[in-house]
């Protein structure tokens, strides 16, 4: 599409520019009220390449205090679509720069392709460092693109072939579930562990610069990162371990649907997707991830649920419990504020989720048009963002209903929950014996410890699959009951596991282990012993390392 770069005058007295399309759509480079304020957003950036490419400059406002710090060593390349913004560069903002300089704009591409790999190759093999201006990238992001690529393909060296045990690996860490066990598990199978803390990257422009640096300092023989956390919404993540050749390994340990909304497009051929619910796996599969496995939830020993091996220090306090929230509508109300939400769409809400909660194997995300037509509900929407929350909506409602349902029937034997005391007031009233939240890495272990029987209840997200209940309570010493879902008997054998089918099955088996102590404590026992020969966390990275 023909593009023309023009300049005006900004509120400030500035100059600032702006792209206008043949289709007559405008984008702006810079702020049409003070563009020499950008500068302050590149205020923390760190120079550390040896070859440092600015990939889109404009009129180079964000550029302005930064250059200032930039390293003698480095040598640069300045790329921008319009050659009227390359040579203001030229003789503008790096007049005065002593550091080598090649100067790319899409006019002279064709002529000057063969100088800029040569100027590639004069510059000391070392680090690269990519520099982008989010607003010129947004407007011609494929052009920048290719000339990012052909650069790194010339200026970085080979990737050695990867040692038969990985030596290294570099997670992505912000206290999100499982990446602290993760970590600990690298660690235990003598692959250490390199954090990028992803939360305190400040924006788009930090969290590229240091993501591309740790890669080349540390050189970690793969990524680890749980539900696609840290894939940023330019799709950088992806591009930048492509770029230097590190294998991406992405754990689902939820729905995956509504993390692909966002995530599909930043798929590289050679990602590795691992799903804790095997009835996903396909949906990954099409999803373009080149090697896809099942990969079940675990128990981290060296964590507070797994850290009483022998059981109880005391005898348990509490006949009957459930630890989990209430999922009640405080919390799905974060759901629908992601779609198109309307009051008209509860009865469609309370039908399928009705569906889901007696048939798990129901498939919610397919069936909503022909259900809403169904009811004579029309649907403001028919596009895939909005179709997924409501179906994330629509399970999350059915998951709440089972939770009501087995927890309320179990309130005549004095049921106590544990965490989220208002959500289950909210739902029985304040006579329903009710515990404070609970600190899952710190608390778990003695909150299970004190319940004699602790019941499992499964997400509906999950037709297969189990939850972490299952490990961590045997490992806490304690006794559990789970719903049967079909993954436990893969895990474990029979003498190992105690489940229910119906609410009238769980109240009999009930009474049943609160008379049999012995009982209980040989299921936990033998539970026990399969989780630690089979069901750590250590044990879930010697099968990521086995896919590598």
């Amino acid at each position: 599409m023909q593009a023309s770069l023009q300049l005006f005058t900004a509120s400030s007295g500035k100059l600032s520019a702006r792209v206008a399309f043949e289709n007559k759509t405008v984008r702006h480079l810079h702020s049409t009220v003070m563009p020499e304020a950008e500068a302050d957003l590149y205020d923390t950036l760190q120079w550390y390449g040896d070859l440092i490419v600015l990939a889109g400059v404009g009129l180079g406002w964000h550029l302005r205090k930064a250059l200032v710090r930039l390293p003698a060593h480095s040598s640069c390349i300045v790329i921008d679509y319009f050659e009227e913004c390359a040579k203001h560069a030229r003789e503008s903002l790096f007049a005065r720069v002593p550091n080598r300089v090649f100067f790319l704009s899409a006019g002279n591409i064709d002529n000057s392709m063969n100088a800029l790999l040569s100027f590639v190759d004069s510059v000391t093999a070392g680090s690269l460092q990519i520099v982008k201006h989010p607003a010129s990238f947004d407007c011609f992001g494929d052009f920048y693109q290719a000339q990012l690529d052909a650069i790194a393909r010339r200026y970085l060296p080979p990737r050695p072939r990867p040692a038969t045990t990985p030596k290294k690996a570099l997670t992505f860490f912000g206290d999100f579930f499982l990446e602290q066990e993760v970590s600990r598990a690298l660690a235990a199978n003598a692959v250490e562990p390199v954090l990028f803390h992803y939360k305190k990257r400040t924006n788009g422009i930090d969290f590229e610069t240091t993501l591309s640096r740790l890669i080349q300092e540390e050189k970690p023989d793969f990524i680890l990162s749980i539900n696609m956390k840290a894939f940023d919404g330019n799709g950088e993540t992806g591009r930048i371990a492509s770029r230097f050749s590190v294998p991406l390994v992405v754990w689902f340990v939820d729905d995956p649907r509504p993390i692909l909304l966002t995530g599909r497009n930043h798929i590289n051929p050679g990602t590795i997707g691992l799903c804790w619910e095997k009835e996903y796996c396909s949906l990954l599969r099409g999803a373009g991830f080149s090697k896809v496995e099942y990969l079940p939830l675990a128990c981290d020993p060296a964590q507070g649920a797994g850290a009483s091996r022998a059981g109880p220090q005391t005898r348990p306090v509490t006949p009957l419990g459930f630890v989990g929230t209430s999922m009640v509508d405080r919390y799905a109300g974060k759901i629908r504020d992601k779609f198109l939400w309307s009051d008209g769409l509860f009865p469609l809400v309370e039908a399928m989720s009705n569906e889901l909660c007696s048939d798990p194997t129901f498939q919610v995300y397919g069936s909503i048009p022909d259900h809403a037509k169904r009811l004579g509900i029309e649907l403001a929407f028919s596009d895939e963002r909005n179709l997924t929350w409501l179906g994330a909506y629509i399970i999350h409602h059915a998951s709440m209903k089972r939770r009501k349902a087995i927890v309320g029937a179990l309130l005549p034997r004095k049921i106590e929950t544990f965490g989220d005391p208002l959500g289950w007031k909210e739902i029985f009233g304040e006579t329903v014996a009710t515990h404070s939240d609970i600190d899952y890495r710190h608390d778990i272990a003695s909150v299970y410890q004190s319940i004699a029987i602790n019941v499992n209840i499964t997400s509906c997200q999950m037709p297969t699959a189990v939850n972490q209940r299952v490990f961590d309570i045997p490992m806490a010493g304690s006794f559990v009951i789970s719903d049967n879902q079909k993954d436990l008997h893969q895990l474990f054998d029979q003498p190992e596991i105690a489940t229910y089918e119906t609410i009238d099955d769980l109240q009999e088996k009930i009474g049943y282990y609160l008379e049999n102590e012995p009982e209980r404590r040989k299921i936990t026992g033998l539970a026990q012993k399969r989780i630690l020969g089979e069901h750590t966390y250590a044990h879930r990275i010697r099968k990521i390392i086995s896919l590598l």
